[in-house]
């Protein structure tokens, strides 16, 4: 039947047809417009963020160098062999952990090399980090670099990839100071990780100068863009950001003294069946500068590089010696007698003590039921101020500390930055402890004793100090009274050379005694190094004053409990303008406080080009 025109337009059913489909793309072109127009960039991030990739890419670190421009720690590339996963040509259901031992497997016995990775981290690495290299071998030596471009060419995945390793050009050499790196945890890096798919970590500071000056040391990562395929294989590459290197970090240390320093300590006797441990600080009197630091047993930092064995790294780690403890600041003793000229100070700033004072020292000191010994048995007879220090006589101090009191000693000793940190920069640094009559009611619930004042007086009691405190006191009576923060970053410069930060002379307090009863003080001191116990410090054609002290304690040796002595000195030169102050610490000494005299002789020798006196009056006894 044929259907008329009138027909046509006069029929609901048809109309209401029409208006179906007219609503139908009227709708169509509605949601078009929502999902191209409307929504469309949210559908493009969409699409982006399953198919885009961004991968970190750490940066190298910035030098680390003396402050005449010696390297001391800088980057060297290390040739790597990395597999790529998703470039072995994995079967849709192929097994690609088989695949990957398989073709590692020939790779290894092409190049001599054992395959040490898991199965584990295979699977693990191809289902999150599949577009990134698995590095398999590290620092490969020439020979078997070569081999690899010689030999591997059919084979598919593996590639020869250059990454930057930390070096440290002159070996131990200031360990304890410049510190060591290590790969950065999730940790180090907690907001910067969540802007990256894939991320490879930089290395980080984690002792020493690497770890104070690890945000200008490690430059800013650079990153790169890649598409993957629904498969996670890499389709395109949008492009790399370069990393931006790390700054440049200038110290205050001269190599030229720093190997003196730890020459002159490496070459102290220990007592016997002891292996050598102590510290030693050398500081610029004038400014704070730390010129040289030395702690011993030490260690070679370049162990922490990728391809060291990880038993190396362990052995090094857990040495019962502790040769990754930086001694300097990290470890505390009793001062012994190096304490004494700050009790004689503040019997003086007290006006308990003149110069004049004189005591007669049987070579003991009673109170009460108890009895304390002089080191010198026979004792030192009629002893004035300045002989109590040059002779280190203990019971002049027993008596005149007792009446000099616990708590002008120990302001003076406060003064000096004793029990508390120095602000040196490198931080984690001991605060020591300078006790008293309220920490010991506090601490200990225990009166303080007329016994502890005379203990306290000659450096020993519950005193504590690092050996970097002590260079600090020796500093102060070397520039007449002002202590200064000791410090060894001398400047920091960003990869473009823009100077960040420059250290600077920073005065922490002055003494408050008077100027005159600094100098007579110093003037003992010099007496102690011509004439005295401090005599093995002396050189020829140069004044050093200083002071030496022994502490004695006692350790378990097979069973059986040994007394043993640290050896100290604390000292500076020249004395009218001093330009070095030095404190050497010596654990288990050989010879006493002669050790650690010798250490300084030697090195304030060789950094003025002098000799050491090696002539000592038999009549004197070096014991203290």
């Amino acid at each position: 039947m044929i259907i008329s025109a009138p027909f046509r337009e006069n029929n609901p059913r048809l109309r209401a047809i029409g208006t179906i489909i007219a609503g139908g793309l009227f709708l169509l072109l509605g949601a078009l417009w929502r999902v191209q127009v409307m929504r469309g960039q949210h559908y493009d991030n969409k699409q982006d963020a399953q198919s885009l990739r961004r991968i970190r890419i750490p940066a190298a670190r910035g030098e680390i160098v003396d402050r005449n421009g010696v390297v001391l720690a800088n980057n060297r590339p290390s040739y790597d062999i990395a597999i790529y996963l998703d470039q072995m040509g994995v079967p849709k259901k192929g097994n690609v952990v088989a695949i990957a031992q398989a073709n590692l497997g020939i790779l290894g016995s092409e190049l001599g090399l054992q395959n040490k990775l898991a199965d584990r981290d295979i699977k693990l690495h191809y289902q999150k980090r599949r577009p990134l290299p698995m590095p398999v071998w590290h620092d490969l030596p020439p020979e078997q670099v070569a081999a690899f471009s010689e030999r591997t060419n059919n084979l598919p995945g593996p590639d020869l990839i250059v990454m930057p390793v930390r070096q440290y050009p002159l070996g131990p050499l200031a360990a304890h100071l410049i510190g060591y790196v290590g790969k950065a945890d999730a940790d180090d890096d907690d907001d910067d990780i969540e802007k990256f798919s894939y991320y490879q970590p930089d290395s980080v500071g984690r002792q020493g100068v690497e770890k104070a000056c690890d945000e200008y040391l490690r430059g800013s990562p650079g990153g790169r863009t890649i598409r993957v395929n629904p498969a996670g294989t890499i389709k395109d590459d949008l492009g790399e950001k370069q990393a931006e290197r790390g700054g440049r970090v200038t110290l205050t240390i001269d190599v030229r003294l720093q190997r003196i320093l730890e020459k002159a300590l490496g070459e102290a006797p220990p007592t016997a069946g002891k292996q050598l441990s102590g510290a030693a600080v050398l500081l610029d009197a004038r400014t704070g500068e730390v010129l040289a630091l030395a702690s011993v047993p030490s260690f070679d930092p370049n162990i922490f590089s990728p391809g060291t064995p990880g038993q190396m790294i362990e052995a090094v780690m857990n040495n019962p010696a502790s040769p990754m403890l930086n001694r300097t600041i990290g470890a505390r003793y009793p001062p012994g007698s190096t304490f004494k000229p700050i009790t004689l100070l503040a019997g003086l700033e007290s006006g308990v003590i003149s110069p004049q004072d004189t005591v007669t020292c049987p070579g003991f000191f009673t109170i009460g039921n108890h009895t304390f010994r002089c080191w010198n048995h026979s004792g030192h007879g009629r002893v004035d101020a300045e002989t109590a220090i040059r002779e280190s006589c203990d019971v002049w101090f027993y008596e005149r500390g007792l009446k000099t009191g616990v708590d002008n000693i120990t302001k003076v000793a406060a003064e000096f930055g004793l029990g508390q940190p120095t602000g040196f920069d490198l931080g984690s640094e001991g605060r020591g402890l300078v006790p008293s009559a309220a920490w010991k009611r506090t601490q200990r619930g225990e009166k303080w004793w007329d016994g502890d004042t005379v203990q306290l007086s000659i450096g020993q009691s519950f005193l504590l100090v690092t050996p970097m405190q002590m260079a600090c006191v020796a500093a102060t009576f070397a520039n007449r009274g002002t202590c200064l923060r000791p410090y060894v970053v001398k400047r920091i410069e960003s990869s473009d050379g823009q100077v960040v930060h420059e250290g600077q002379p920073d005065v922490r307090m002055h003494l408050s005694a008077k100027p005159q009863q600094i100098e007579f003080v110093r003037q003992a001191m010099l007496g102690a190094v011509e004439n005295g116990t401090a005599r093995p410090a002396a050189v020829k054609g140069l004044s050093v004053a200083g002071k030496t002290g022994t502490a004695q304690y006692d350790t378990i040796v097979d069973g059986k409990t040994q007394r043993l002595e640290r050896a100290w000195f604390i000292g500076f030169a020249p004395y009218d303008q001093p330009q070095f102050a030095i404190s050497v610490l010596i654990e288990a000494a050989k010879e006493g406080s002669h050790t650690a005299a010798a250490v300084a002789s030697k090195v304030f020798a060789q950094a003025f080009g002098k000799t050491t006196e090696d002539s000592r009056p038999a009549e004197v006894i070096y014991a203290d």
